[in-house]
């Protein structure tokens, strides 16, 4: 028997976007379900309701299924678990060398473009953006603008590396050009001027009409070229993104370092180890969990007296995943196990209140706190798992008197967290909790 908590799990997946792979469906709602429920009867019965309908090879939300969340949005509403304190900003604060900045102008046509698909030298299903998908009027009314010679804007890539373009800004455009002209997985509806080709697939239009798309549309791309600092593609990259579906400051780092420190934060959101921790609450469509997993991989690769150097969270990221792309197999190995032990030593402290703000035993559990998971699973990475266990009751005491009678301590992990004197504060009280707590 399929529940309404079960079919709300699956709507509120679809809910905030055009459409999504149904491979990508089932990875995000199967975080959020129990063993022995049935996912792909779930779905079935979504679609026998009529809350689902198939867009190509997208699933999507019917008008059905926007009625029914509507109506059943106070019963099946869901908690934001993660306390978002604030960083002070996506844009770093320290400027990059200009010299160093090698951009290159490129105009294509749209046919070289498309070529360019097909022979996989544009990667169009990069994972930080593969959810993202316009609907079919926005596709339709993309190529009516092309066919009236209304210019397109600028697409941004990131060139550095021989292999593949990687597309930041215009993914959109692209993916819908490939569909239409390619694919041709859907026909045009809804156009303002060119009534007449409602209903058209791209082998249906007028040969003008081919032209004008293919030949006489021109493309501009500004491509970022070897030898750009990371920081001034991440800087470059944040500034641009101004599209409808705007990319979170991690999923650009993801797209500017791909490497092995990208690979191991994909498996690390996906570990028992982490999603036991946080008790799964932490969003991954929109990478969350990595970015919270790489914050105590920055600070347990960098003492934290170091992050003065870079001034903001977001240089200290973008330095970090570099690091982390130039170490060997086998220091990531130990990076990744050193984190899995740490956050499981955190998690026989505090239990249920792990990573989360609270004045009590007992007391009101708030959502999980970032400046909180990053300072305690480096804190304790210097004492082994039998003093935890000891020691866990004076730990946890300690830490419930600092949240009561220093109010710098709290501040340090609830506004600013990124600025470094919140840092230095959070490192050194919660060093002198686990201090006084081993001396008690």
């Amino acid at each position: 028997m399929i529940t309404s908590g079960e079919i709300a799990i699956i709507l509120r997946a679809l809910q905030n976007h055009t459409a999504l792979e149904h491979d990508y469906l089932k990875e995000i709602v199967e975080k959020q379900w129990d063993e022995e429920r049935g996912y792909l009867a779930a779905l079935s019965s979504c679609f026998e309701k009529g809350l689902v309908e198939k867009s190509g090879a997208f699933l999507k939300l019917s008008n059905e299924g926007i009625s029914w969340i509507q109506e059943n949005n106070a019963e099946f509403s869901v908690e934001k678990d993660l306390e978002h304190s604030g960083d002070g900003g996506a844009q770093p604060t320290k400027p990059y060398d200009v010299a160093k900045l090698k951009m290159e102008t490129k105009p294509l046509s749209v046919f070289q473009a498309l070529r360019k698909i097909e022979r996989a030298e544009i990667d169009l299903s990069p994972e930080f953006q593969r959810a993202f998908v316009w609907d079919e009027l926005k596709q339709s009314r993309l190529i009516e603008s092309m066919i009236i010679k209304i210019p397109l804007p600028a697409f941004y890539i990131d060139a550095t590396t021989a292999v593949r373009w990687i597309v930041v800004d215009g993914l959109q455009r692209l993916t819908t050009l490939y569909r239409y002209c390619r694919l041709q997985d859907f026909a045009l509806s809804g156009l303002q001027f060119l009534t007449e080709l409602n209903g058209k697939k791209f082998d249906e239009l007028p040969p003008e009409y081919k032209v004008a798309i293919e030949d006489d549309t021109q493309l501009m791309f500004y491509n970022l070229m070897p030898g750009t600092p990371p920081l001034a593609k991440y800087t470059i990259f944040s500034r641009v993104n101004t599209g409808g579906m705007q990319l979170t400051p991690q999923e650009i780092r993801h797209a500017l370092n791909q490497g092995p420190c990208t690979e191991l934060l994909r498996r690390m959101a996906k570990s028992p180890e982490f999603l036991s921790a946080t008790q799964g609450v932490v969003e991954s469509l929109r990478m969350s969990d990595r970015e919270l997993i790489l914050r105590a991989l920055a600070f347990t690769l960098n003492d934290y007296s170091s992050y003065r150097e870079h001034g903001d969270m977001e240089s200290f990221l973008v330095h970090a995943m570099n690091q982390i792309n130039a170490l060997s197999e086998m220091e990531i190995k130990n990076l990744e196990q050193e984190f899995y032990s740490n956050i499981g030593k955190v998690r026989k402290i505090f239990g249920i209140y792990s990573f989360r703000k609270y004045y009590m035993k007992g007391g009101r559990r708030s959502p999980l706190n970032k400046a909180l998971f990053e300072v305690w699973t480096v804190t304790v990475k210097g004492f082994n798992s039998s003093l935890i266990e000891q020691k866990k009751d004076a730990i946890v005491t300690e830490f419930l008197s600092a949240m009561n009678t220093d109010d710098r301590f709290v501040r340090s992990i609830s506004a600013s967290t990124g600025t470094y004197s919140a840092v230095e504060k959070r490192f050194k009280a919660t060093t002198n909790i686990l201090e006084k707590a081993f001396n008690a």
